[in-house]
C-alpha cells in the first residue's frame, strides 16, 4: 500500500497538501493515535531536511506501508549551483549540517575509499560515519542513520564523540525514526525515513 505522490520543489513545499496525503494514507492503513502523530512529525522533518539541505530541486514525496510500519520517501532532482558539484547546501547548524557535509563528500567521490588521503585527513571524523565504503546498492554515497549512530557509540575517543552523539539525540528524526537512509545518484537524491508502529 502506498499514498499518492505529491510534487514538491525548492519553492513550493506544500505542507498542507502533504498533511492531507498523510491523513488519507493513515486512514487506509489504520494508523491512529501516537503512531499517526509520529508519522506526521517525521513527514514534517523530511520536508524540513529537504528545504535545509537541497538547493534548487523538484521532486516527489509519498508514504509506503512496510511489514513493521511505513517509509516516508522523498526523491528529488537537484540542480547544482555555481559551486558545481556541491549540490547539497550546508544546513545552519546541528545534525543536518553534518549530514549535508557528508553527502557533499559522497557526491564528489563514489565511495569514501576513493577520497584522496590528503583530503580525508583534513575532514572531521564524522564525515565517514554512516557512509558506505563501496559496493552495495546503486544509490552512490548511501548514508544510514543506524551506521552513523553505531560508529559514534563505538568511538574510543569519548570526549570527541560525545558532543556529536548528544547533538544527534536531540534530533526529532533520530529519536522517532527506526532508520534513515539518504543516497545520491547523479543529480538524484533519495531520502527514506522509516517508522515503526507500536
Amino acid at each position: 500500500m502506498k499514498s499518492d505522490k505529491l510534487w514538491i520543489s525548492s519553492e513550493v513545499y506544500r505542507t498542507e497538501d502533504a498533511a492531507e496525503v498523510l491523513r488519507a494514507f493513515a486512514e487506509k492503513a489504520g494508523i491512529t493515535g501516537s503512531n499517526l502523530l509520529h508519522m506526521n512529525l517525521l513527514a514534517e522533518e523530511t520536508l524540513g531536511m529537504a528545504s535545509h539541505m537541497l538547493k534548487q530541486f523538484t521532486g516527489e514525496i509519498w508514504v509506503e506501508k512496510t511489514a513493521e510500519g511505513y517509509d516516508i520517501i522523498l526523491e528529488a532532482d537537484v540542480r547544482p549551483g555555481e559551486e558545481g558539484k556541491r549540490m547539497i547546501q550546508t544546513s545552519p547548524a546541528g545534525f543536518m549540517a553534518k549530514v549535508a557535509e557528508m553527502l557533499n563528500c559522497s557526491y564528489m567521490f563514489e565511495s569514501v575509499a576513493e577520497m584522496p588521503e590528503a583530503l580525508a585527513d583534513m575532514l572531521p571524523d564524522y564525515i565517514s560515519y554512516g557512509l558506505r565504503t563501496g559496493g552495495g546498492p546503486a544509490w552512490a554515497g548511501r548514508w544510514a542513520l543506524s551506521a552513523y549512530r553505531k560508529n559514534l557509540q563505538e568511538q574510543e575517543d569519548r570526549p570527541k564523540a560525545e558532543p556529536v552523539l548528544d547533538e544527534l539525540e536531540k534530533s526529532i528524526v533520530a529519536r522517532l525514526a527506526a532508520e534513515v537512509t539518504i543516497g545520491i545518484q547523479g543529480s538524484k537524491v533519495r531520502m527514506v525515513i522509516s517508522g515503526k508502529l507500536s
